[in-house]
């Protein structure tokens, strides 16, 4: 491809994934507590009414949004879902090397709301005071959408300054066209995809989304459209200065730019194939429109895009009947596997049954709630009788970091002076502190 054409693409340069850390405050471990009792209560109302659950059966909310449970990860945190968002919570008494709060921010949540008002909504609105308003981040997906036709790339034609990368080349294809090529493994690493074929598998929603955005951008939906994304972890940013979101943000640009010339398409009509195929290569020139992508990548126009928080609508999730539908017809398909045809009449009798077996269950559930209605709920105090001694020291030490310059004129500073005084009187009780004179 010349340069005068490759200048003529159209194009849309932007974020697809953020992953950070959230460093926790002093209310932190409140939070933590309540998601909880929010889950185990959940659990016990499903089995009151002897309902066999799943984990995503279990509706959270913090701050007022609604999250889906999705369980407990290997890396011990409980992770819920949104639709804009994952976001996982950890014992604040476990791993205290580690953060307690992991953001994971979509593309649908990053190309609906923009991916600045998706941040202050999740920092500022879901996570709010539970934070000390400091963001390292672990991972950013750095991308450009092309409307450009990669399916004659091979791997010949990738050329990489890291000697291992050499050897974590990956492809994968249909019969017909190339779908995906892979360079570099983590913390490195570039993809290179046919994002029409992604989109076949995605949701509707999804689909319409990102359609709207290529239009946006220019782009012909009925045209090849490729995705060029580079995925950088925790440790390769480091190697650059960058800690955290904003630092990231700032120098998106230069970090692509960069990352182009470590990996290289290059233009195979500009050597002979003898050279191509040798350690020779290297001599030939970089794809045109390697250098379009290089040199156009901008994320400007991408943070401008905003939504007022005000105007993102809750989002409540529940199990809607269009979900039910798709359940209900494997249980149909099974029943005809096996030569059963259920008529209407069936279908009318489970559901009768299953109604006046809920309101059976549900009668039972209210019966026992007024019957323990107006115990009494532990205090501040005996939850802190709980803590290890490990426990009470880590939160000495946030409670101090929150204290330390706060304003006494702040709606904070009661309750945390109230916590550091119950605290201490905790830690003398075990002899941990030296006692006044």
């Amino acid at each position: 491809m010349q340069s005068s054409i490759a200048e003529k693409l159209p194009y849309a340069s932007g974020i697809d994934a953020l992953y950070y850390f959230a460093q926790s405050g002093a209310f932190y471990d409140r939070l933590y507590e309540d998601i909880i009792n929010q889950i185990e209560d959940r659990k016990a109302y499903f089995k009151s009414i002897n309902y066999q659950y799943a984990d995503n059966d279990i509706i959270v909310t913090i701050n007022g949004i609604d999250v889906v449970y999705s369980g407990m990860g290997r890396d011990g945190f409980h992770w819920f879902n949104h639709d804009f968002f994952r976001s996982g919570f950890k014992d604040p008494e476990k791993a205290t090397n580690i953060h307690n709060i992991r953001i994971q921010l979509n593309n649908q949540g990053i190309y609906t709301l923009g991916i600045k008002s998706l941040l202050e909504y999740v920092n500022t609105k879901f996570l709010g005071e539970y934070t000390m308003k400091v963001f390292p981040i672990t991972r950013i997906d750095l991308n450009m959408f092309i409307q450009h036709d990669f399916s004659y790339l091979r791997k010949e034609m990738i050329l990489s300054k890291k000697q291992n990368h050499s050897a974590n080349i990956g492809e994968r294809s249909n019969a017909y066209e190339l779908e995906t090529y892979y360079v570099g493994k983590k913390p490195f690493l570039l993809r290179i995809y046919n994002k029409h074929k992604e989109l076949t598998t995605a949701t509707p929603i999804k689909r319409e989304i990102m359609h709207n955005h290529f239009g946006i951008h220019g782009m012909d939906l009925e045209k090849p459209i490729f995705n060029v994304e580079f995925e950088m972890h925790r440790e390769y940013l480091k190697q650059y200065g960058i800690d955290t979101i904003d630092d990231a943000l700032k120098r998106a640009r230069v970090l692509f730019k960069n990352a182009c010339d470590q990996i290289r398409l290059i233009d195979p009509n500009s050597v002979s194939e003898k050279t191509l195929q040798s350690s020779n290569r290297k001599r030939a020139n970089t794809l045109p429109v390697w250098d379009h992508i290089k040199y156009h990548y901008d994320i400007t126009e991408f943070m401008q895009i905003d939504t007022p928080l005000e105007k993102i609508e809750k989002i409540s999730f529940r199990y809607s009947l269009q979900d039910a539908e798709k359940s209900i017809k494997k249980v149909i398909t099974r029943l005809l596997v096996h030569k059963n045809d259920p008529t209407l009449l069936f279908f009318l009798d489970v559901l009768q049954k299953a109604k006046a077996e809920f309101d059976m269950r549900q009668r039972m559930k209210n019966l026992h709630e007024e019957h323990t209605e107006g115990q009494d709920q532990p205090t501040f105090e005996d939850e802190l009788k709980t803590y290890s001694d490990e426990g009470l020291w880590n939160l000495d030490t946030r409670l101090s970091i929150e204290m330390d310059g706060l304003d006494q004129d702040s709606p904070l500073y009661d309750d945390l002076s109230y916590r550091y005084i119950a605290l201490t009187n905790e830690m003398q009780r075990r002899k941990l502190l030296p006692e006044a004179f």
